[in-house]
């Protein structure tokens, strides 16, 4: 099972700073702009309150270059874009990535050459730009590094069920999702159900 876990930045992040501990509080102090900090201020609540639900409350949070939890208890992922930040627990290695639908100048950058063709002839540009790119990224929050050029992560989508977009990045699955305007995606070693979880400020502080 992937456990997703979807909350609103918190927009008076910075009066929660407090309930975060003194490494974590460290880590946000390098960010400068103020949206990076209540991003990552509500990130860490999110993780916090979705290991709760899943029955964790003694763990130790690893930033090293990949999110970890000491011991792999569970493993863990995170992302954020502009309103949103989601928080991804399995019982297997797992990446994540969630990205607003906008107009980007980078395809040639990033896409493979198969991949292009599909932009290029998608009715929707944007949206299919950025289901090759949150794929991409979550390939490589999995690894915790880029390991290969972008354009060697190839992202083949094969289909759809419902709401979930299915697909493969060499020998991993991707899942992908979409929410008011934004491109979830998630990618593990085997398949899995998707278990989508929004969860309130109040869920999210008590």
């Amino acid at each position: 099972m992937i456990n997703i876990y979807l909350t609103e930045t918190l927009h008076n992040a910075e009066t929660y700073f407090n309930r975060l501990d003194e490494a974590s509080q460290e880590r946000i102090k390098t960010f400068k702009l103020p949206l990076q900090q209540a991003q990552r201020i509500t990130g860490d609540l999110l993780l916090k309150a979705a290991l709760r639900k899943e029955g964790y409350f003694d763990y130790k949070v690893i930033y090293t270059p990949k999110l970890m939890l000491e011991n792999n208890v569970a493993y863990i992922s995170k992302s954020h874009s502009h309103n949103y930040v989601m928080v991804v627990i399995t019982n297997e290695l797992v990446g994540c990535d969630i990205e607003l639908v906008k107009e980007v100048k980078i395809q040639k950058k990033v896409l493979a050459l198969n991949e292009l063709e599909v932009f290029n002839e998608s009715e929707n540009k944007d949206l299919t730009f950025m289901r090759y790119w949150t794929a991409k990224e979550a390939y490589i929050k999995y690894y915790g590094g880029l390991v290969k050029p972008y354009q060697n992560i190839v992202f083949n989508i094969a289909h759809q069920e419902s709401s979930i977009w299915y697909g493969t990045i060499d020998d991993l699955y991707c899942y992908q999702t979409g929410f008011n305007g934004y491109v979830i995606s998630t990618v593990t070693k085997s398949v899995k159900q998707i278990n989508f979880n929004y969860l309130t400020i109040n869920e999210l502080l008590y």
